[in-house]
């Protein structure tokens, strides 16, 4: 039974990423695949849909209207669900919780308070919305299974508490004689039949929107890589946040339909069982899909209708349809439809190589203007009782780059996740112009104007080539939550294109970043850190995985990027690569700096010894290991104090 909620959650986060990565079957990005869906095709058919649902609504018995009102009103959790798990990755169990609130405030206002349906049911959605903020701000900060875990014990809480205020919510008798209102003119289960049905189509094309939008962006960045999303200036909290009070408020708008049409609410109504089909809605469907909620809810929410002669069973096979479709479709119906549907793939164009560097426009230029300079004093950084910085301070100059070296386990990658804010030191300070930045989490010291790219790469895998860069230039600014306007402006593609031509990408712009090859990932990441238009650049190990040649024109590039008046701190084991392009070289060696000075006056290492500029040579084999061990020998009790109290991150220099 422990083990049920590792396993669960895992897969279906799986099926969540499956669900929006790059098809192997089709050059297109996956967000225009599903059946052949981009968003006007979507709408279209949600249209339809609603139009024939509409004319069915109106013309068969009543049995079926409630039928079909039910199937609308799964379909618009799906949707909110779509949401979380779809686009953030992230998996809630509780949303019954959410779908009773919406339901017995309804009941609620209208019976005891004397409002009418109109006003108690916007109401309804407020109340989910508002309470799905208030558990989401300390869930949020664990991840899979104790989130899942959370929200599991939250609808059993919401289900003891309707029956525990007894004045409020009638207890085990729940609250009897709920009118449907009028609508259209029409009256009781066929008003709100249409009623859902009309939401549930406004709800889609919103999705479309919203998916399409920076929001959606920024959603799909942060279930990527939440490492690189703080670093491109994006709060990971508040968008995980937003997605789950989104996500609630449309589940207790459904539940606020639901209790008119059933005319009665009792807290046996929202058992724990109906969680887990509204989850099943978006993993049948194919979560991150347009249609896949919609897809999901006609499937999930006919099901139990045709299987009305084998209630004792159902349970038995709602599991084993989760199962089936994990293992064959783990995209769900869209998915595999897609796949079935799509079209051989082109041959790609071949990558891109540091080659081409040499040939790009040298008339595309940074953005002038003055920049602030990086200065650190005695930092440290300790991990339980292992020292893995200690003292160190630096000053990086202007227009210049400055680079990082010392032997394995020197606190080199350290050095970095604490100017970055990944770390916070456990003393000392660091300061860009004259403001003070220590202690500052990673996404507002990337809006002071610090990037970071990776010694793995970090890209959004399941965003494209332009929208990596695109979603960088604000600086972690979004715009309103259906806008796609700064994101998707003219002006910022244009920007972002620049930007990729500067660093000598000239691969193809509407691919998933996840399809890249290694030198065209290290061109696309250095051209996101530039989006920002920051003062410092910081770089760890950029020249893992390259040729000589790809080497030579790398260090063309961070020299041109200083010569804009960009700080460039390097760390990098290739020490011909750091001679080449350090204007300032500090040494580290155990976490202390060994010596700092200039390499030109230096003619070479300063303070490196023969052995050390021997062992410096051997490092180039080893470079794919360059990790701080300290720091990873610490990292152990790290996690253990972060589950303890609220949640950080998890290394960033880290291979992922």
């Amino acid at each position: 039974m422990n083990n049920l909620p590792h396993s669960v959650t895992d897969a279906l986060r799986r099926a969540a990423q499956a669900s929006s990565a790059p098809s192997a079957s089709s050059s297109t990005p996956r967000s225009k695949l599903r059946l052949g869906l981009g968003t006007p095709a979507a709408l279209a058919w949600s249209t339809l849909g609603f139009i024939a649902a509409a004319t069915l609504a109106l013309s068969v018995n009543s049995y079926y209207v409630f039928v079909l009102a039910g199937i609308a009103l799964v379909a618009i959790v799906g949707i909110g669900l779509n949401v979380l798990i779809g686009l953030t990755g992230q998996v809630s169990f509780g949303h019954i919780g959410f779908y009773a609130i919406g339901a017995y405030t309804v009941a609620i206002l209208t019976t005891k308070a004397g409002l009418s349906f109109w006003l108690a049911w916007p109401l309804a959605a407020l109340a989910a919305g508002a309470l799905g903020v208030l558990l989401a701000l300390p869930a949020l900060r664990v991840k899979g299974p104790y989130l899942a875990m959370i929200t599991i014990a939250f609808s059993f809480i919401i289900q003891h508490a309707i029956i525990e205020l007894r004045d409020l919510t009638g207890g085990q008798n729940g609250i009897m004689g709920l009118a449907a209102p009028a609508f259209l003119g029409l009256q009781a289960e066929r008003a709100i039949a249409i009623l859902g049905l009309l939401t549930a189509a406004v709800l889609l094309a919103c999705y479309c929107w919203l998916s399409r939008g920076s929001w959606g962006a920024a959603m799909r960045a942060v279930r990527d890589s939440e490492t690189a999303s703080e670093s491109i200036g994006l709060n990971p909290l508040v968008i995980k946040t937003a997605a789950f009070a989104l996500s609630a408020a449309l589940a207790g708008l459904a539940g606020g339909l639901f209790a008119p049409l059933s005319t009665f609410v009792t807290p046996d109504t929202f058992s724990f069982m109906q969680s887990i089909l509204f989850v099943l809605v978006v993993v049948v469907g194919g979560s991150g899909s347009i249609m896949g909620p919609v897809i999901g809810a006609v499937i999930v929410g006919a099901l139990p209708e045709l299987l009305s002669s084998l209630e004792d069973y159902r349970l038995l096979f709602f599991g084993a349809l989760l199962l089936l479709v994990l293992w064959i479709a783990p995209d769900g119906v869209t998915g595999l439809l897609s796949k079935l549907t799509a079209s051989p793939r082109k041959p790609s164009a071949a990558p891109s190589s540091f080659g081409t560097i040499a040939a790009a426009d040298e008339d595309v230029a940074l953005p002038a203007r003055t920049r602030r300079t990086l200065s650190a004093e005695d930092l440290t950084m300790v991990f339980g009782g292992v020292r893995a910085v200690g003292g160190l301070g630096f000053e990086v100059p202007g227009a210049a780059v400055t680079s990082l070296i010392g032997p394995n386990g020197a606190g080199k990658t350290t050095a970095l996740n604490m100017l970055s804010g990944f770390y916070r030191p456990t003393s000392g300070n660091f300061k860009l112009g004259n403001v003070a930045l220590a202690g500052l989490p990673a996404f507002r010291i990337a809006r002071h104007g610090v990037a970071r790219t990776y010694q793995t790469s970090q890209l959004f895998g399941s965003l494209t080539v332009d929208d990596n860069v695109a979603l960088a230039c604000g600086r972690g600014h979004l715009g309103g939550l259906l806008s796609a306007r700064g994101f998707a402006a003219p002006d910022v593609r244009a920007h972002s294109r620049r930007l990729l031509d500067y660093c000598g990408y000239r691969g193809a712009l509407d691919i998933p970043a996840a399809d890249l090859a290694h030198v065209d990932r290290r061109l696309v990441e250095i051209a996101r850190a530039l989006a920002a238009d920051p003062d410092v650049l910081l770089l760890d190990e950029p020249a893992a995985g390259l040729s000589r040649e790809d080497k030579a024109m790398l260090a063309h590039l961070l020299q041109k990027i200083a010569a804009a008046g960009i700080s460039v701190v390097v760390v990098e084991h290739d020490m011909e690569l750091v001679m080449q392009i350090s204007r300032r070289i500090v040494v580290l060696d155990a976490g202390h700096r060994h010596s700092a000075g200039s390499a030109e006056r230096s003619g070479g290492a300063p303070g490196l010894s023969g052995r050390e500029r021997a062992t410096g040579a051997g490092r180039a084999a080893r470079r794919g290991a360059g990790h701080d061990r300290v720091a990873r020998r610490g990292r152990t009790g790290h996690r253990l104090r972060r589950r303890a109290g609220p949640a950080r991150h998890q290394s960033a220099g880290q291979d992922r």
